[in-house]
């Protein structure tokens, strides 16, 4: 198992750890450069909900 180190606002980033389990080959993002990277939407606060 590789450690992957992330600081991005991605949805898989937790403690700047990448916590995907299954990743595989491909070309590098053009948005990014982690492939799998997707935007972690802003928090709701309480008084939206």
């Amino acid at each position: 198992m590789t450690t992957i180190n992330c600081s991005s606002n991605c949805i898989h980033q937790h403690d700047g750890k990448c916590t995907l389990d299954n990743t595989e080959a491909n070309s590098v993002s053009t948005v990014s450069d982690c492939i799998y990277y997707q935007e972690r939407p802003p928090k709701q606060s309480l008084e939206q909900k």
